[in-house]
């Protein structure tokens, strides 16, 4: 099927995919790196009946053409490619190793246009009522997306589409290692993480998981993890976890337990010592829920990238 419209539009392998933006240069330039463009790309997914707005930042690369790269695969990304540019810098001066950053998010004019789906997509079961998903978005902010089908518990869902409509239409079209990604998500993007992780965990094989709300169903991702090692001997991913340290006190009344949670976690991996899980965690001292995101991000991709070339010594230029 192809229609069109101010941009292409056509379907491959159950994907409706709106092209928004493309990476070419603005003008030719005899330089021997090029700073892509973030491409913008609308993917309908057949696995979860929803348009997700996709947004694709490649590292500053050789203008050759020559380099291939890990893809991390960013959850929450409304509105845009979170931390792209910083990203970026680290990568080109070494602080990180360079890899692709995908980011999933959804149609919409704010950031608060996905709340509702998101609760969907990133929860393994349906809401039991004892935290209700609100309902009332829109009476506060415009914009916001109802979510079709399931209100929550559309993890397997989403999961389906990033293995088998996301993954296929990414390494078709960019410069990735195959089988080389990795993941971030925090809150209920870490909670999904952790869904991945001890259910498909061959998906990723980098796993940032910034406070994760173990708190869902009555802490029941905990139980994913005891059957994930009382059936497998090895788990082989690398994997950091990070939550704010007043985080605990400001949810430990309504039972969340975030920062205990993730000491709980990391504790029954260690003794499990499951063959080829590299597994590192941080507690950030007085960080709340939200300020210790971008943290959890910045750490956690140093844990699980590692540092890289700084790319202007490697080509023999000035810093």
């Amino acid at each position: 099927m192809f229609h069109r419209k101010p941009s292409a539009t056509f379907g491959v392998a159950g994907l409706c995919i709106v092209v928004a933006a493309a990476s070419t240069p603005t003008r030719a330039q005899e330089t021997l790196l090029v700073v892509p463009e973030i491409e913008r790309h609308v993917l309908r997914s057949e696995a979860v009946g929803e348009e997700f707005e996709i947004h694709v930042g490649v590292p500053v690369s050789r203008r050759d053409g020559s380099e291939r790269f890990p893809v991390l695969y960013l959850t929450d990304s409304q509105g845009g490619l979170s931390f792209s540019e910083e990203t970026r810098l680290m990568q080109t001066f070494g602080d990180v190793a360079s890899f692709i950053m995908v980011g999933i998010g959804y149609p919409g004019s704010n950031l608060f246009s996905g709340m509702r789906v998101r609760w969907r997509d990133l929860t393994p079961v349906p809401n039991s009522g004892e935290f209700p998903v609100p309902d009332d978005w829109d009476d506060f902010v415009p914009d916001v997306l109802a979510a079709e089908g399931k209100d929550t518990g559309g993890a397997a869902e989403f999961l389906h589409f990033l293995r088998d409509e996301l993954t296929p239409f990414i390494d078709a079209r960019y410069p990735t290692i195959p089988g080389d990604r990795g993941y971030w998500g925090d809150s209920l993007g870490g909670l999904f993480g952790l869904y991945v992780l001890f259910n498909e965990p061959d998906t990723f094989s980098r796993y940032i998981i910034g406070s994760p709300s173990m708190w869902w169903d009555d802490e029941a991702i905990l139980g994913h993890a005891e059957r994930y090692i009382a059936r497998h001997g090895e788990l082989r991913a690398r994997v950091f976890m990070g939550v704010g340290g007043l985080e605990e006190a400001a949810d430990e009344a309504a039972g969340f337990r975030m920062v205990t949670n993730v000491g709980r976690l990391a504790r029954m991996l260690h003794e499990a010592d499951l063959e080829g899980l590299e597994l590192s965690t941080h507690v950030f001292a007085d960080e709340t829920h939200l300020t210790v995101y971008p943290l959890n991000y910045y750490r956690g991709i140093q844990m699980v990238y590692g540092r890289g070339l700084n790319i202007f010594e490697a080509l023999g230029e000035p810093r």
